[in-house]
């Protein structure tokens, strides 16, 4: 037995259930942008820590050092797979930060901009300070860290949902639709009122 569609058209209470199964099964569209945009940032700035890292190396002949601290300690050497893993470990970290922000602040972006310029302004004493490296290797972990900062921050700022301000939420109805004023027919209130 085959079915017309014509004849039998499909029931609406039916049709919005598989609608809405649908719906819950797949992920949003926004969100997987954003995990997409969120991985690109992240994978962005290892690979700017890592540029750095190459044109001080084979660019200048560097061979770079992390600076040591206490009297017992000697400057490491720092490889492209040490600048990429701590890269990536702080631009992780960042991302956890910015989904707290995102929960909590009522502004997210202004929130997440603040903060990460400061947590960028904080980590830049670390390459100035301690002993055995020389001003070039200084120059050059600090260049690695703006290198990061300037891919990462910006980016996952982008990302973030607009914030929703109150004035939304008391303009909003029942089911999140705006309340919408009813127009008199004839036009405006005073010109129907004046004829």
């Amino acid at each position: 037995m085959t079915v017309n569609p014509r004849r039998n058209p499909p029931n609406p209470a039916t049709h919005k259930q598989i609608l809405v199964s649908k719906a819950t099964t797949t992920l949003p569209t926004a969100p997987r942008h954003r995990t997409r945009a969120r991985l690109a940032a992240v994978v962005g700035a290892v690979a700017s820590a890592v540029a750095v890292w190459l044109i001080a190396r084979y660019g200048t002949g560097l061979h770079l050092h992390t600076p040591a601290f206490g009297s017992a300690h000697r400057p490491a050497t720092l490889t492209s797979g040490v600048a990429a893993a701590v890269t990536a470990t702080a631009s992780a970290a960042a991302c956890g930060v910015l989904y707290l922000i995102e929960r909590t602040a009522r502004n997210a972006r202004r929130a997440w901009i603040l903060t990460s310029l400061t947590a960028l302004a904080v980590s830049l004493p670390a390459p100035l300070s301690g002993h055995g490296v020389t001003g070039t290797d200084r120059l050059a972990l600090i260049c690695r860290h703006l290198a990061a900062g300037t891919v990462l921050i910006p980016v996952l700022a982008l990302t973030i949902r607009p914030s929703r301000r109150p004035a939304d939420d008391a303009v909003a109805g029942p089911g999140g639709q705006a309340a919408v004023a009813a127009k008199p027919a004839g036009g405006s209130a005073h010109a129907a009122g004046s004829q």
